[in-house]
This record gives C-alpha cells, structure tokens and sequence, in this order.
C-alpha cells in the first residue's frame, strides 16, 4: 500500500509505502489509482493530469525554420545567385502558420 501528499492543485506530493512514515508525515491519501507524471512535471492522479496545450503559431513556425546556419547559407546563396529561395522558404511557413 502506498500513501500519498494531496496538494492544493490537487497534484500528488510525497509518498511512501511505510504506514509509519506516512503518518508522521500526515500521508493520508491511499489509492489504487495509477500516479503519473504530467507535461507539466508534476505527479497527478490517472485521468486527472492537465492535457498538453496546442502549440501557439510561434512554437509551430520555430519548429519548422531551418537552423539559422542554414538560413544564412541560403541568403548567401540567394545573393549569389540571384534567387529568393530564403523568403519563399520563409514565407510559406508564415503562411502556413498565420498569426493568431
């Protein structure tokens, strides 16, 4: 048997399987529903854990831009060679992702 901390946000604290300790600690919740650990690193009772939020266009667009080396390199290229590869590239990822 395991006894938990219920926190004020309703997430689980400490623990222990020693009724002795559990209760020096004042443990006094006792559950045979799964903990897990949430997205937001906190532990929380199976099925009552936050859901992961969407992604904001911002995230969405950082995640899909090249790395800036890569970037720089195609705008060296681009003044080479006369094209505009970088801002297409660029501005079919704003697209994609309009801000909100």
């Amino acid at each position: 048997m395991i006894y938990y901390e219920l926190l004020s946000d309703n997430t689980i604290g400490r623990s222990t399987n020693s009724k002795k300790i559990a209760q020096d600690l004042g443990l006094n919740l006792i559950t045979d529903t799964e903990i897990v650990a949430g997205y937001d690193g906190k532990r929380h009772l199976q099925g009552q854990e936050p859901k992961v939020p969407e992604p904001t266009y911002t995230e969405k667009r950082v995640a899909e831009y090249p790395p800036i080396a890569e970037q720089l390199d195609m705008i060296y290229w681009d003044k080479v060679n006369g094209t505009n590869l970088w801002v297409e590239k660029i501005a079919k990822i704003k697209a994609k992702y309009p801000k909100e």
